[in-house]
């Protein structure tokens, strides 16, 4: 007999999801003045600046009390978009970044974030001096071990991500300060620090607001970047807006103008401090670099770590991926050989699952390429653990451009 619909179509099943809709979820904290509408420490979820209206929270509000707090948002939003998802949380105005890193508060942020905070951002609007060594503020350099122990515990908890800190008051030279890329005994791969600010902004701010870094701006950037993007992608990222004279004059968190300090900014930059600049022969502003606060290590066997911004979030995607897909093949059973251990068609089976991840990364020109490697000895009997290695290759990235030119009577 047969049946009478003729032609009968049945949805499938779907697996895990492996869209990356959420590479642009973002958190913001900061340091603030009492706003009225938002408690402290209370994260709340905005996906524009509308949407801070309901806390009373405006130009206005700075304005009147001498702060950087709507600052950070807006630019936030003016590079990621507005619809971009970012979760905000406001702290007492005392607060340091170093008090910050280590809240409880940003970890409870972190995890009601249902756990897709992809890069975050702290920032503060000091009300006291802050005390200065070598030209950056201690309370800066205590933060950024501290902030890396934060990613450490956030990874831990499977929701890596990036951190970026407000360098602000920068009092020193490039060749006092700190060299971010060889701190004694920090290896910060997932902390950046940003020292840039639009000057012409801060020329409306007085006393030590003038001394902030627009760390909203880098964050806005990192969220609207792919992942394997240095967020200083010439072709892609240009800080400056005319209409909404925005980034018009780059400037350090000195408040000096990028240009009163020219000679200074190779240091700065080979030390891993990250600012806004003009190219010659480019119009617009762009960041200058992706570092992190840690020195470019290889080791005899090819790994390398995290040593820009866009390595270190190509790491956490691949790893919040691969756990995604391996997930359900949890507390699953295996015919095992006469050893205990997993055929090699099994082995073959459970990489592939792996291996179509970095395929995919690598088709969306996030990655060169990947692999997954099965160890044969896992021992699902006793242990019960099945030991994967993976290896990604990441893209490469021009960061200079050396070349030789002469005249000649013939080409």
């Amino acid at each position: 007999m047969s049946n009478l619909n003729g032609v009968t179509t049945r949805k499938g099943k779907i697996g895990a999801n492996r869209s990356n809709n959420k590479r642009a979820v973002s958190a913001l904290v900061i340091g603030s003045a009492v706003l009225a509408g938002l408690a402290f420490n209370t994260p709340v979820t905005i996906y524009n600046t509308d949407d801070l209206e309901q806390y009373g929270l405006d130009a206005a509000f700075d304005a009147t009390n001498n702060v950087n707090v709507y600052r950070h948002i807006s630019e936030f939003y003016r590079l990621a978009g507005q619809g971009t998802e970012l979760h905000l949380m406001l702290a007492p105005q005392a607060s340091t970044l170093t008090t910050l890193v280590q809240s409880e508060h940003v970890k409870t942020l972190l995890a009601t974030a249902d756990y897709e905070v992809r890069q975050i951002a702290f920032a503060v609007n000091p009300s006291e001096a802050p005390t200065v060594v070598d030209g950056l503020p201690t309370d800066l350099n205590t933060a950024i071990p501290l902030a890396q122990g934060l990613a450490d515990w956030a990874y831990e908890q499977n929701m890596p991500c990036h951190i970026f800190l407000e360098g602000y008051g920068l009092a020193g030279a490039s060749n006092i300060v700190e060299d971010l890329r060889d701190i004694e005994n920090v290896e910060a791969t997932k902390v950046s620090v940003f020292i840039g600010q639009d000057w012409k902004y801060a020329e409306t701010k007085t006393d030590l607001a003038q001394k902030f870094a627009d760390v909203g701006t880098v964050l806005g950037v990192c969220s609207a970047a792919s992942i394997s993007q240095n967020i200083g992608d010439n072709e892609s990222f240009d800080l400056l807006n005319a209409g909404l004279d925005a980034w018009m004059i780059p400037g350090l968190s000195n408040h000096k103008k990028t240009m009163e300090v020219y000679s200074q900014l190779q240091t700065f930059e080979d030390k891993g401090y990250i600012f806004g600049l003009s190219y010659p022969g480019l119009a617009g502003i762009r960041i200058n670099n992706d570092h992190v606060c840690a020195p470019v290590i290889v080791d005899q066997e090819g790994n390398m770590n995290e040593h820009t911004i866009a390595y270190s979030r190509v790491m956490d995607d691949a790893v919040r991926q691969l756990r995604t897909v391996y997930l359900p093949k949890i507390k699953k059973t295996y015919p095992v050989d006469e050893n205990g251990k997993l055929s090699p068609a099994v082995r073959v089976s459970l990489e592939e699952i792996g291996n179509n991840v970095f395929l995919d990364m690598a088709k969306n020109s996030e990655i060169s390429a990947g692999k997954v490697t099965i160890d044969p000895d896992s021992d699902l009997l006793v242990k019960k653990e099945l030991v994967i290695y993976y290896v990604v290759q990441p893209l490469g990235t021009v960061s200079e451009i050396t070349g030789t030119i002469n005249l000649k009577t013939q080409v």
